[in-house]
C-alpha cells in the first residue's frame, strides 16, 4: 500500500479521483490538498509513493510544485502525473520535471487507472534498485550503494567515505570539494545522520552507543565515532532497544 499526494483545486475533479483511487482496490492511502504550498509542506514530512497534480492550482502552477519537489532527494525520481486541461503543457513538462505521464480532461476511468497502475509499478521498481550517492572527481565519476557506507569523516576540504565490503572488509576513499553538509543533501532524508561536526554516520549500522563517553561503534567497523555535544540528542533517539 502506497501513499498518494493528490493536488487538485476544483472539487468535483478531486472528488472523482478520489473515486477512481478507491476504486483500485489497493488500499492506498490518499492525502489531498487544493493548494501547492500545503502540499509541498505534507510531503516533506511524509513518504510519498506518486504525485497526482493539477497544472492550474489556487495559489501557484503544479509545474512549479513539481520542480520544488524534484528538488528534495527522496522524490527526485518518485511518479508524478499531471492532470489539466491544456495539452500543450505537455512537452514542457515532460523535458523540465520528468514526469511519468500526463492525463487531458475529460479522461476515462479505465485511462486513469491503466496510467496510475503503470506509475505504481515503475515507483516500486526504482526503489527496488539501491539507493546510489555519485560523486564527481574530476574525470572520474564514484558511485556508492548508501546502504554500504559505514561513515564518513571530514578533514578540512577532503572527506574520506568508509564502506563495508563483501566480506568485512572496509575501504576507504578520499574526496574533494565536498562538504558533510552538502552530502547530506545528496541523500534521502534520513540515510545518513551527522553525529559530530566532522563525521556522518549510517545510522543502519549503528550496534552500539556509550552515551557516557559519548562514542558510537557501527557493525563490521573498529573505529569508535564522537558524539559531538551538539548532535548527540538526535543520535541517542536513533539508538536500537
Amino acid at each position: 500500500m502506497g501513499l498518494i499526494l493528490l493536488v487538485e483545486d476544483e472539487p468535483g475533479a478531486a472528488a472523482l479521483l478520489r473515486r477512481y483511487i478507491e476504486n483500485s482496490s489497493d488500499g492506498h492511502r490518499l492525502a489531498v490538498f487544493g493548494k501547492a504550498a500545503e502540499a509541498l509542506s505534507f510531503a516533506a514530512q511524509n513518504k510519498v509513493d506518486l504525485f497526482i497534480l493539477d497544472i492550474q492550482l489556487l495559489d501557484y502552477r503544479g509545474t512549479e510544485l513539481a520542480r520544488q519537489l524534484r528538488a528534495l532527494p527522496e522524490y527526485r525520481f518518485t511518479p508524478i502525473l499531471f492532470t489539466t486541461e491544456l495539452a500543450g503543457e505537455e512537452l514542457s513538462a515532460y523535458r523540465e520535471i520528468k514526469c511519468y505521464d500526463f492525463l487531458v480532461k475529460p479522461f476515462t476511468e479505465e485511462e486513469f487507472q491503466k496510467t496510475f497502475h503503470a506509475a505504481l509499478e515503475m515507483g516500486a521498481q526504482m526503489q527496488a534498485v539501491p539507493e546510489i550517492l555519485r560523486i564527481e572527481q574530476k574525470q572520474f565519476l564514484f558511485e556508492y550503494e548508501i546502504r554500504n557506507i559505514l561513515y564518513i569523516e571530514s578533514f578540512g576540504k577532503r572527506l574520506l567515505i568508509h564502506t563495508a565490503q563483501i566480506g568485512g572488509s572496509e575501504v576507504t576513499d578520499r574526496i574533494s570539494g565536498y562538504s558533510l553538509s552538502k552530502l547530506l543533501n545528496m541523500v534521502p532524508k534520513d540515510r545518513l545522520l551527522q553525529c559530530h561536526k566532522s563525521f556522518l554516520i549510517n545510522p543502519v549500522h549503528i550496534c552500539k552507543i556509550d552515551k557516557a563517553n559519548r562514542l558510537l561503534y557501527l557493525k563490521e567497523c573498529e573505529t569508535a565515532i564522537p558524539i559531538g555535544e551538539k548532535y548527540q540528542k538526535a543520535v541517542f533517539e536513533r539508538e536500537k532497544p
